[in-house]
């Protein structure tokens, strides 16, 4: 092997294959390239030697293009998968949108497919590329958090309206994440990529909403990590607290990205104690870590795969890092970390050392100042309005055997 990127391309048509292989003539020198015409040729090439990214249409007979990156999904994760397709039924979009981490349109110009294909090649964590690649490339969609349920109950109604389908996506992690990843493509109705969670369902319309949380549910995880409930519930707890009090934090243009970035700062806890089939898991939860892959990692990983705006990304990457802001403005992620440690002020009581003094310097920004706020006791009350819903966080199971448990 040459230790150049892999890419597989596939698409039942030749002549579609025979126009990428011309169009990317000039990547023959970085990037090794193979081109299958069938989704049952992709997976014997993908069983012969890894790629790192697949690139599939989706209309294509026998083995459609989502059951190809379904089945590369359970048994590649390391491949970031990519739709590139000119039709979709409106039956199968909700597959699609499962099964890919990108949506091209036909025809994508060379430029574009490329932009995307450099994109996923990219790894965002130094210390543990592959392992993080592989967790978070296994991700479909993020289970409903135990006993959360009733935040997405209303969709299952036929009539469900906007204002519900809005309550149901910002009070859940995992469909807020997708809804982000989904609105980038104008498969899915996409909107500027500084659009809110609220705006984005308005834009996909309910039924949307309603179809991928139905999808999201059917491939949810078949448990949790064994006493996973508390911190569940405080990772949700922190989220919603955090969005509503960054809404306020946040300036006007950032605030979209700012709010995102808060409802997904923990995403890469939910994604690592939820229960897979694939592997058994080791999680170490004193040290935050999934297969020795911390938390974060993962998380920023996916949204980096998903496609998530890259300011959200930063933020959340960026969350536990000591802020000094410009003075121009905080910026989603000093929004984000100024909002952070306000709520965990208000949860356990004053911050020590750096937090407090970095703290008091995140509030003395003329951003704040300018508004005539008292900061504490406004994170005081955005963690009381976050109290959870009646849940059973308790009962967090999985099957026995599953897990290997540390601390």
């Amino acid at each position: 092997m040459s230790g150049r990127p892999r890419v597989l391309f596939v698409d039942d048509e030749p002549r579609i294959l025979d126009g990428l292989r011309r169009s990317l003539r000039g990547r023959r020198a970085e990037w090794d390239m193979e081109f299958a015409t069938s989704g049952a040729l992709a997976l014997e090439l993908l069983a012969r030697t890894p790629f790192d990214v697949v690139v599939s249409d989706m209309r294509m007979p026998g083995m459609d293009g989502a059951e190809l990156l379904a089945e590369t999904s359970r048994a590649h994760p390391h491949a970031a998968r990519v739709v590139l397709s000119g039709h979709i039924e409106p039956e199968a979009i909700v597959e699609v949108a499962m099964a890919g981490h990108r949506f091209l349109i036909k025809p994508s110009d060379a430029e574009s497919v490329t932009a995307v294909i450099e994109q996923l090649l990219v790894h965002t964590s130094a210390s543990h590329a592959r392992a993080a690649r592989r967790l978070a490339g296994a991700v479909q969609s993020v289970p409903v958090l135990p006993g959360h349920a009733e935040h997405v109950a209303g969709l299952r109604a036929p009539d469900t309206g906007l204002e519900t389908a809005v309550r149901a996506a910002t009070g859940d992690i995992g469909l807020a994440a997708k809804l982000l990843q989904l609105s980038t493509s104008r498969f899915f109705g996409g909107r500027p990529r500084n659009s809110s969670v609220e705006s984005i369902v308005h834009a996909m319309g309910a039924p949307m909403v309603q179809a991928v949380a139905a999808a999201g549910e059917r491939l949810a995880p078949a448990g949790w990590h064994p006493g996973a409930g508390p911190l569940l519930e405080a990772a949700w707890r922190h989220a919603m607290a955090t969005a509503r009090l960054v809404e306020r934090v946040a300036s006007p243009a950032n605030r979209p990205h700012a709010q995102a970035a808060a409802l997904l700062q923990d995403i890469g806890r939910l994604v690592c104690l939820a229960g897979t089939d694939a592997t058994p898991a080791t999680v170490d939860l004193a040290a935050g870590t999934r297969d020795g892959v911390p938390f974060r990692d993962v998380a920023v990983e996916l949204l980096h795969l998903w496609g998530v705006p890259a300011p959200v990304v930063a933020a959340v990457a960026h969350r536990d890092t000591p802020h000094r802001p410009e003075p121009a403005g905080l910026g989603v992620a000093g929004a984000l970390r100024t909002a952070h440690l306000l709520v965990e002020q208000a949860r356990s009581g004053p911050a020590a050392g750096d937090h407090e003094q970095e703290l008091a310097l995140l509030l003395d920004h003329p951003q704040l100042r300018a508004q005539a706020t008292d900061w504490r006791r406004a994170a005081g009350e955005a963690l009381r309005q976050a109290e959870p819903p009646a849940c059973a966080a308790h009962s967090c199971t999985v099957p026995a055997g599953r897990w290997e448990t540390k601390g």
